[in-house]
């Protein structure tokens, strides 16, 4: 009976191993030119305060509830760049974000540097046991740096 079922797992663990294969790739270092179209900074906010509010129970059960809220959201650096893709923008609360944020004025012409990345699919479509691109999608560009070309004055 065991032997009857050979044949079908053989077939199944075959097909198994030519599955697609899913990869996430980049492209090597891109460069092109944009425009800074603004900069901005975003200062940190701190906050807290207390509720009282009305309850309710899975049983029905009515009561009074005191809530606590503490609030906290970091400093933000941001430069949006037009570049031949469209308007991106590089932000974050880091140390690398500031001194992004520091260097450049509204009108700077730079250079941009990036990675594409990829999905790509491999499968081994003539069965030689090595895996065969069989698409490749963009699914986002990975902003690296900016170097001025030209300064504005501010």
């Amino acid at each position: 009976m065991k032997i009857k079922y050979l044949p079908l797992i053989l077939a199944l663990a075959f097909n198994k191993c030519n599955l697609p294969e899913e990869r996430q790739e980049f492209s090597d270092i891109l460069y092109e030119p944009a425009i800074v179209t603004e900069v901005a900074y975003s200062p940190s906010r701190h906050g807290s305060g207390s509720g009282v509010g009305p309850t309710i129970d899975f049983d029905g059960n009515v009561g009074i509830a005191i809530t606590h809220v503490s609030v906290d959201v970091p400093e933000k650096y941001a430069v949006v760049f037009k570049c031949k893709h469209g308007k991106f923008i590089s932000e974050g609360s880091d140390q690398r974000h500031k001194e992004l944020w520091e260097r450049f004025y509204e009108r700077d012409s730079v250079t941009v540097s990036y990675k594409e990345i990829f999905k790509s699919v491999y499968q081994d479509k003539n069965d030689d046991g090595k895996k065969d691109l069989v698409s490749r999608t963009l699914i986002a560009y990975d902003f690296l740096d900016a170097q001025v070309i030209k300064k504005t004055k501010k």
